[in-house]
Order: structure tokens, then sequence, then C-alpha cells
């Protein structure tokens, strides 16, 4: 035992000598590699924020359902969700925009507006279909256009701003119905209140099926739905649209409500985030909006349709890219989202890291033992001259200083530290040494008689 511990204090002694003897050989070379590794480190970024800010827009709505869903997704993750209330999405969406806002996230609308006009967004992908609804209260109504029909009759069309709003003055804009006229610019909660009171004639809303309001209007059975026969002719005009059909008898299978198959408009969510937005964070989205999807009780897809590469009017997010492209790794089952996302980010440089890890050691070997080479070889350089020196020296003067010198020469090599590996340079360079000292002093007995 003794043994072994004063065999491991000199390794160490000798590991601490000869790494002193690498930084001092290699100087400002050794800061300079720290500096990159902590460069590397800022670059990769390993540890997500804390907690993500998502705009939701006006309570009641779809996208409070999917953030309260997303909320207990990230608290799995151990990450905090701040779900941040707006008067609607256009809100939500300046806020992300704003460097002076928390939020770093927020829906969006497809048809609201597009990423030229925010070039530090970027998407998601699509979470949810975003129905458009026209209610009613009343017989039943069969017109063509359902802009035309209610141009001259009171309506609410959400509030100013909104996406609701935008969208409904883009398709009423189609119908070529005239100015707009007759139009109420409050919340949907308030609308659905003012048509269920009979102060409006309609409600135009765009919102999830999950939304508290909508599901409350289509509960009443004296809502009525209304139908959108030139669907397809909107969809030509704004290809963004799509076309989705209400059943007959969905409502109700036993009053058959409605008694026909309604077809109507819808856009669809997508989730937008800053382009800087911690890869972590971007998966965690992700993730949560399959999950909440595949939990949901979806009436217009399947359960597995979102989220989904549908709309490009903003960019995907690279993350995303690969997530619809290659679906979500393997990895994320088995470690935490942070751990998991770093991984997959930087798979490639371990890869590279382990394909190059036997030359970069042989390569930290030859760094420690290259000092004590350098000093060697420029050790043997000296000698060499010192033995051509005495072979010149014609005087006991000149064999004197080559005495002199040979012994400094030997006390510099005692003192040396040489690498294990090295130690037969090292009785070379002392037989050296000696073999001078030899040479020169029997020149000297000549040179005396």
């Amino acid at each position: 035992m003794e043994y072994l511990k004063r065999y491991l204090r000199l390794f160490f002694q000798k590991e601490k000598k000869s790494w002193l003897k690498v930084l001092f050989f290699f100087n400002i070379y050794i800061p300079l590699g720290i500096l990159c590794l902590i460069g590397l480190a800022i670059y990769i970024n390993p540890l997500p924020p804390k907690t993500a800010y998502l705009a939701i827009g006006q309570g009641g709505s779809s996208y409070e359902r999917i953030s309260n869903n997303f909320e207990d997704f990230f608290k799995k993750q151990k990450i905090k969700l701040e779900l941040i209330p707006t008067k609607g999405l256009g809100d939500g969406l300046k806020g992300l925009d704003t460097n002076d806002s928390e939020i770093n996230a927020s829906f969006l609308t497809v048809g609201y507006t597009s990423g030229k006009d925010y070039p530090n967004l970027v998407s998601l992908g699509s979470v949810q279909f975003a129905p458009i609804w026209i209610f009613y209260k009343g017989p039943e109504i069969s017109a063509n256009d359902p802009f035309q029909y209610f141009s001259n009759k009171k309506i609410s069309i959400g509030l100013p701003g909104e996406a609701t709003n935008t969208l409904y003055r883009k398709l009423y804009q189609i119908s070529e119905s005239g100015p707009i006229r007759n139009v109420l610019e409050i919340s949907h909660k308030d609308g659905a209140l003012a048509l269920e009171e009979g102060k409006i004639d309609a409600l135009f809303i765009v919102d999830g099926i999950q939304s508290e309001t909508v599901k409350g209007l289509l509960k009443n059975t004296n809502i009525k739905i209304m139908n959108f026969p030139l669907a397809d002719a909107y969809i030509k005009k704004l290809p963004y649209l799509q076309k989705l059909i209400v059943p007959k008898g969905s409502r109700s299978i036993e009053k058959v409500q409605p008694p026909q198959d309604i077809t109507i408009l819808a856009s669809t969510t997508n989730l937008l985030i800053e382009k800087d937005t911690h890869r972590a964070i971007q998966w965690a989205f992700l993730l949560a909006a399959k999950e909440s999807n595949r939990d949901s009780n979806a009436f217009f897809s399947s359960p597995d349709f979102f989220p989904r590469d549908v709309d490009r009017s903003f960019p995907l997010s690279p993350i995303a890219e690969r997530f619809y492209k290659n679906g979500v790794p393997t990895i994320f089952s088995y470690m935490p989202i942070w751990v998991a996302s770093l991984l997959d980010s930087i798979w490639v440089y371990i890869f590279a890291f382990f394909a190059l890890i036997i030359p970069a050691i042989k390569l930290i070997e030859e760094a420690r033992l290259y000092p004590s080479k350098g000093l060697m070889n420029k050790m043997f350089i000296n000698l060499r001259v010192l033995d051509e020196a005495i072979i010149e020296a014609k005087t006991r003067q000149e064999l004197e200083e080559i005495l002199k010198m040979a012994h400094e020469y030997e006390q510099n090599i005692t003192g040396l530290y040489v690498y294990g590996e090295n130690s037969r340079f090292y009785f070379n360079l002392k037989n050296a040494v000696a073999g001078i000292k030899r040479d020169a002093q029997q020149k000297l007995e000549i040179l005396k008689d």
C-alpha cells in the first residue's frame, strides 16, 4: 500500500510538472483555446430559459384551451409556461414582435398577416383549424353569399385590428357587396351575448370549435350556422382558406341538427415564435401541440392531424422543418427535453469528436512531449557546437571556457523535467555532456605538456 501511495504521489507530481511545462511553453495559445471553448458554449447555449411566455388571445377562446394543455406539458418538462391573455391574437402578435414585451410565442390566424411584415418571427406550423362561423337566429336562410345577405343587417365582426375583424373585411371585399356598414366591433363573448338577446342579426367569428363561445352557440338550438355555397370560389381568391363540413345531425342526432350538411370556410392557426427562441422551448411547443391534439376531441380533423405544416405565410423554424420531415427523434423518449434537444442539435459534432478522439489523444500526448523534446534537441545542438569548439580550440583559455559551459549545461540538464517517455534522451544528454567534459579535459592535459 505504501508503495502504491508513493507511486501515485510521484505520478501526479510528474503530471503536474508536465502540464505546467506545457502551459509555460504554449503561453498565449492556452488562453485563446479557453476563449474558444467559452465561445462554443455560448453558441451552443445548452440551458433553456426557466420560463416561456405565450399570448393566448381572448378569454374563452379555443387558444386558451390549447394553451392550458401546453402549460400542463411544459410543467412535466420542468419549464414554466406563462399564459398572457390579450384582447386578441393581433395584440399577441404585436407583443411577440416587440422587444419590450416578455411574450416569445403567440397563436396567429393565417390570413391576418404574413412573415414579410415580421422578419424576426418564424412558425412552428399549424396547431388547429380556425373555422369561420356566421351564426344567426331565426328561420333557415338560403343564400349564395352570406356577406351579401348580411350586408344591410347588423352583424358583430370582432374587435378592431384583430384576426376575426381583418378576415371579415377581406371576405366582404371579395363579395363586392358595397361599403361595410351596420357592423359592431366588439369581443366574441359580447357579440355572442348580443346575438342571443336579439340585439344583432348575426355574429361573425373565427375560432376553433373548442372555444367556449363557439360551444355555447352550438348548444343553443335557436342559433343557426350560415352555409357557404360559394366556399370554393372564395378559396380561389384566398388560397390559404379551406373548406370544412359540419355534418348533418352533428349538433344533435336526436333532433337531426343541422338538418343537412353545412359548408363553412376555415383558416388555420399557426404558432409563431421569435427566431432566436431556444431550441428546447421550440421542441416543447411542438411536442405539446402533438400531445394536445392526440388527447383532444377533434371535430374537423383526426386526433393526430395537427401539428402540421399547412401554411407558409411565415417561414418554418429549422427545428420545425426537422420535426415535420423526420418526426420526433427517439432520444426525446429517454431524456429531459433540454438534454435531448441539445444532443439532437450537436450529434454531428459528437460523432465527429469520437471519430477524431484517437488522433486527438495522440496530439495531446505530443503537446505534452513537445516542450521537453524541443529543449533537449536544443541542448544536443549546443553540445555539438561545444564538441566542434573542442576540436578547433588552440589555447588552454578556450578549453577552460568550454569546460565552464559544459558544467552549466550539466546543471541545466539535472534541473530539467523530462516526461517519462523521454527518459532515454535525458541519460543520452548526461552522457554527451560527460563526453564533452572528458574530451576537453584530455586536450587540456595535452596542452600542459
